[in-house]
C-alpha cells in the first residue's frame, strides 16, 4: 500500500519544473522533498494536492487514481498545508481548524467533528489562541493553525509545503515530531517540502533530492545524503556524518577573499 507518483511533468508556461518525476512512498512513511529553490519540491506537493494539473503522468494511492477524484473525495484522502497561512475569511482559530472537517459532514458539524477539532488544537498547542481571529496571529501562529486544520481533516496522505519556514526553533521541532508520530501511529503517508537537511535527516524516514525538476537521489537520509551529490546539487561542499542513528550535514565554510 503506497502513494505512487508516476512520470509527472509540469511546466509554468514554457518553463519545465517537473521533468518526469517518479516516486513511491509507503504508508506510515514521513518523506522529505529537498532541493534548492526552484528544484520543484513545492510544485510536486501542489500536483499531489490537486492545486496544479500535470501535463502528463499520474498519482495513485492504493492503486486508485488520485487526480481523477472529485473534490470532496480528494479532500477526504489528502490534507494539504500550503506555505501561505492565508484563510479566505476572518475566522477564529477554532473555526479555521473546523474547515478541515468539511469533507466529512453534511449540513453542519457534529459532536465528533468538534472533538477532532479540539484534539488538533491541543496537539498544536493552540488552546490559548482558539478564540482569536486568524488576522490577529503572527505568521508562525497562523501556520500552526493550518497544520491543525490538516490534522483535523483525518486524511490518509498529508502534504506539507515548507510548514516550518515561519516557525521558531521550538515549534519547528514540535511540528516535525508531531507529524512523525502521526505517520507511525496512524499509518499515514506524509510528504514535506523542506529546506533544512538536518531536520529531514533527524525526523524523516525517506529523503528525495530534487534538482532541476528531476530526482537526483532517494532513499533513507543516510542513503540519499551523499557528500558529492549534495555538493553538486547545492553548489557547496559539505560533510555528512551519522550520529546516534541520525544523519547530520555540515557545510564546509571557506573564508571569502574580498577584492581590494
Amino acid at each position: 500500500m503506497s502513494l505512487v507518483i508516476d512520470d509527472v511533468r509540469f511546466s509554468y508556461g514554457k518553463h519545465l519544473v517537473l521533468d518526469g518525476v517518479s516516486l513511491e512512498v509507503q504508508e506510515g512513511t514521513f518523506c522529505a522533498l529537498l532541493g534548492p529553490n526552484g528544484s520543484g519540491k513545492s510544485t510536486l506537493t501542489k500536483v499531489v494536492a490537486g492545486v496544479h494539473r500535470p501535463a502528463s503522468g499520474g498519482v495513485r494511492f492504493r492503486g486508485d487514481d488520485v487526480l481523477g477524484l472529485g473534490r470532496r473525495a480528494h479532500a477526504r484522502l489528502i490534507g494539504y498545508v500550503p506555505q501561505s497561512a492565508e484563510v479566505p475569511f476572518d475566522l477564529t482559530v477554532r473555526e479555521a481548524v473546523l474547515l478541515g472537517r468539511t469533507p466529512h459532514f453534511g449540513i453542519g458539524p457534529g459532536r465528533a467533528d468538534w472533538e477532532r477539532v479540539d484534539e488538533a488544537i491541543g496537539l498544536l498547542g493552540l488552546e490559548e489562541l482558539e478564540g482569536r481571529s486568524i488576522s490577529q496571529l503572527s505568521g508562525g501562529q497562523a501556520q500552526r493553525v493550518l497544520v491543525a486544520r490538516a490534522i483535523a481533516q483525518d486524511t490518509r496522505v498529508l502534504l506539507l509545503d515548507e510548514p516550518t519556514s515561519a516557525l521558531d526553533l521550538r515549534y519547528q521541532i514540535e511540528t516535525l515530531q508531531l507529524v512523525r508520530q502521526i505517520t507511525r501511529s496512524h499509518g499515514i503517508t506524509a510528504l514535506i517540502a523542506i529546506h533544512d537537511l538536518n531536520h529531514a535527516g533527524r525526523f524523516c524516514d525517506q529523503a528525495v533530492l530534487l534538482h532541476r525538476g528531476r530526482i537526483q537521489r532517494a532513499g533513507t537520509p543516510a542513503e540519499a545524503f551523499d557528500e558529492a551529490a549534495l555538493a553538486d546539487i547545492y553548489g557547496l561542499d559539505v560533510t555528512v556524518e551519522e550520529r546516534d542513528g541520525y544523519v547530520e550535514v555540515r557545510p564546509v565554510v571557506h573564508e571569502l577573499e574580498l577584492q581590494r
